[in-house]
């Protein structure tokens, strides 16, 4: 198994700071032997995450850096031009030595982000399957037109597209495509039924996106973590998670544990990660390392902690099973 971590790219810092500090945490993890990172794309500035270009910053990353596998959790698929994707996929894949991870999603229902692109939400899924379609098309060295190419030749990142599904039934056309299936937001026994039906298809290549909060001071617990964590993901008590997975009136512990998210002590974070039911069979297990009101510095301790105190035991643990 490989340990990676995720931003959706938070914080209240300008721009001119922030972005350079994504870069930051490329390196950081890197000499921390992470083996992967991943960025999350949101359009307008919302409070969802801040980064409209991860493929930009990605560049930016690749330059740093020498070994980390750059990848993207989620590009929205229906808002990109199949085109321009695979133009700017394959200049940063060749960039960055056959580096680049690249994942695609379908987008929320209600996302403003549509009506904004002039795209129609409800048809999200029928754009995502033709823009898919056109882009393997292009990056497999299918021409757009007779003897027209979109961008250089990247061999191999064909063979790196990551889908994230929302049923079964698309986790195993996933599987069929030969393609990875990142998990993420969700009961972990939901999560679980979507990598069951990926491999039973024949998939082998499940990434699962869980937060990872240490905490950073002496004597930080679970409790004094969730108090921390709370203020920024209560909004999920009202919203559609609540509705779906969880009665009234949750709690942090029940809201956290819906968004499965791992936290407390670097013990407890451990234990916690070795209960998780995608563990068994994830290739990849990333853990997102920013909250809505997490700065840079406070990501980059995160990410030491994970290394110093987590992955160490997981990785002991691991190589102990027979």
């Amino acid at each position: 198994m490989s340990f990676g971590f995720q931003t959706h790219v938070h914080g209240h810092a300008p721009a001119r700071e922030l972005l350079p500090g994504l870069v930051d945490l490329f390196v950081a993890a890197e000499e921390l032997g992470f083996t992967s990172g991943w960025l999350a794309q949101h359009h307008l500035g919302n409070d969802a995450g801040r980064l409209p270009s991860p493929l930009v910053l990605l560049a930016a990353a690749a330059e740093a850096t020498r070994s980390i596998r750059l990848g993207t959790s989620v590009v929205v698929l229906p808002l990109e031009h199949p085109i321009r994707l695979a133009e700017d996929a394959a200049v940063l894949d060749t960039l960055a030595g056959g580096r680049l991870e690249l994942g695609l999603g379908v987008g929320g229902p209600s996302a403003p982000e549509f009506a904004a692109f002039g795209r129609d939400a409800g048809r999200r899924h029928e754009l995502y399957t033709e823009h898919r379609d056109r882009l393997l098309h292009l990056l497999g060295g299918g021409d757009i037109a007779a003897g027209l190419r979109a961008g250089p030749d990247a061999p191999g990142l064909r063979a790196r597209i990551w889908e994230s599904p929302s049923t079964p039934e698309r986790a195993a056309a996933v599987a069929a495509a030969g393609h990875g299936l990142l998990v993420g937001i969700g009961p972990g026994a939901v999560q679980r039924a979507l990598a069951d039906a990926y491999r039973a298809a024949g998939g082998t290549r499940v990434a699962a996106f869980r937060g990872g909060f240490p905490a950073l001071d002496a004597g930080g617990d679970r409790e004094s973590q969730a108090a921390l964590l709370w203020p920024d993901v209560r909004g999920f008590a009202d919203g559609p998670l609540s509705r779906q997975y969880l009665g009234e009136h949750p709690g942090p512990h029940d809201v956290l544990a819906a968004l499965n998210v791992h936290y407390g002590s670097g013990a407890e974070v451990a234990a916690s990660v070795r209960a998780d039911p995608l563990l068994p069979v994830a290739a990849d297990f990333v853990f997102a390392v920013q909250a809505a009101s997490t700065s840079i510095g406070t990501a980059l301790r995160t990410l030491e902690r994970l290394a110093t105190d987590v992955v160490p035991e997981l990785a002991g643990a691991l190589h102990a099973t027979p």
